[in-house]
């Protein structure tokens, strides 16, 4: 958001901006507000609570990004054995906690999700643009595969057999990663009408459903599958 500089500046004169931790750090403000936007998973008892504030203040409450929307990177963890992933970060230290990671709508209600990691900052101002307007905007669904340069060319990923999920997941990015020469990791989450049952299952035709989980567990998607 801030890279986008003064076209973020100019949304902010349109709004009052009551809480923005990552610039200041003054105490959480009282009183009803119109939208939340949440950043990130709830992980200790604190964010839990302060999440659902932000639901009870809040009119409309959007989850932002990969992490908030569908557990992102912290929800590695959830892949693998509790007590593997504690003893991996911290050796000696038996009293930390140790919470399952989840989605924020595990929690709270969640009206829109504003998908990616990160999110892409020209569709963050055109969606909050609806929503200051009291408008819950629609995203549209189209896969990846729509915007990416290598599609049905020798370039392809799934063409050299490789691991991709442009056609199952959610298009808004700009194919940047197959355009930067990695495969499509489902960042923003898979469409909302799509078999992902049955693409996973051509996967397996030719790389093991081990190396495809592996890749499934990185953005949080290997639970949406199950």
């Amino acid at each position: 958001m801030l890279d986008l500089g003064k076209k973020f500046f100019d949304f902010l004169k349109k709004v009052d901006l009551s809480d923005l931790e990552l610039i200041e750090d003054d105490p959480e403000p009282k009183g009803k507000i119109d939208i939340a936007f949440v950043e990130g998973s709830p992980i200790t008892e604190e964010d839990i609570l302060k999440l659902k504030r932000a639901r009870k203040r809040s009119k409309i409450l959007v989850a932002m990004g990969n992490c908030a929307a569908l557990g992102g990177i912290p929800e590695m963890k959830k892949y693998e054995p509790k007590e593997k992933t504690i003893r991996f970060l911290y050796k000696k230290l038996r009293t930390a906690a140790n919470p399952e990671i989840k989605e924020i709508n595990d929690f709270v209600k969640v009206d829109l999700a504003i998908p990616g990691c990160p999110i892409t900052g020209s569709e963050f101002l055109r969606l909050a643009g609806e929503l200051i307007k009291g408008i819950i905007p629609e995203i549209t669904q189209s896969p990846v595969c729509a915007e990416c340069s290598y599609r049905a060319t020798p370039e392809c990923f799934l063409v050299k057999k490789e691991i991709c999920f442009g056609p199952i997941t959610l298009a808004g990015c700009g194919a940047i990663c197959p355009k930067a020469g990695r495969p499509c990791l489902a960042c923003r989450g898979f469409l909302k009408k799509t078999n992902a049952k049955a693409f996973i299952s051509g996967l397996e035709k030719f790389k093991s459903r081990e190396e495809i989980d592996d890749d499934l567990e990185i953005f949080g998607l290997k639970d949406e599958i199950e």
